[in-house]
């Protein structure tokens, strides 16, 4: 499904629907609002910074791996670039101090995404600006290597967590998950740029 909101098309694939109901399936709905919630204060925060910076959102694609912005990012500098990927781990985590009275789901739901995103592997936020800093300090090629490998490692460690958390719960699965995504992305894209 693809529509216009301005100039920006917003295309929302099938896996993105797919996802959500496994969510809501999983989580009986308790925590589909603070989330709906979280991704647009988080996409948000990346939108607001991306035009701070100069940078035109071109188009913006929901789909089963996660949402991606598309736009001209040639005139923003390295710097600037991980300035946009780390906005909206920085919105949730804004909005995670600001909610703290409310419910504990709106908050709990922020400050995990900012944790997740945070961190430093491809093609989470926090990656995503590693990748930009090495690149603002050394050749783009050596970057990758680092920023990959960074990956696999964290990858390998949120696993083997994870496996533990497994046994020890016999049903939370959630950093095994997280594992597989790191590991999946990164074969998806083996042969394309980073960025």
């Amino acid at each position: 499904m693809t529509f216009r909101i301005g100039k920006t098309e917003l295309t929302v694939r099938f896996g993105f629907f797919a996802v959500l109901a496994v969510v809501l399936c999983l989580d009986g709905g308790a925590h589909a609002l603070p989330a709906v919630l979280a991704c647009a204060v988080h996409e948000g925060g990346h939108m607001l910074a991306a035009r701070l910076c100069g940078m035109r959102i071109e188009a913006v694609r929901f789909g089963a791996l996660g949402i991606q912005m598309v736009g001209d990012a040639r005139p923003l500098s390295h710097l600037r670039r991980a300035a946009v990927s780390l906005a909206g781990p920085l919105a949730n985590l804004l909005f995670f101090a600001l909610l703290l009275p409310t419910p504990r789901a709106c908050s709990a739901v922020q400050l995990l995404l900012f944790l997740l995103h945070i961190l430093p592997a491809v093609p989470l936020d926090g990656g995503m600006a590693l990748y930009s800093l090495l690149c603002s300090a050394a050749e783009e090629r050596w970057a990758g290597r680092v920023c990959t490998a960074v990956s696999v490692l964290l990858a390998f460690l949120l696993g083997t967590l994870g496996f533990s958390v497994l046994l020890r719960t016999q049903y939370n699965f959630t950093l095994l998950l997280l594992a597989l995504y790191i590991l999946l992305y990164l074969v998806l894209k083996r042969r394309e740029s980073l960025c």
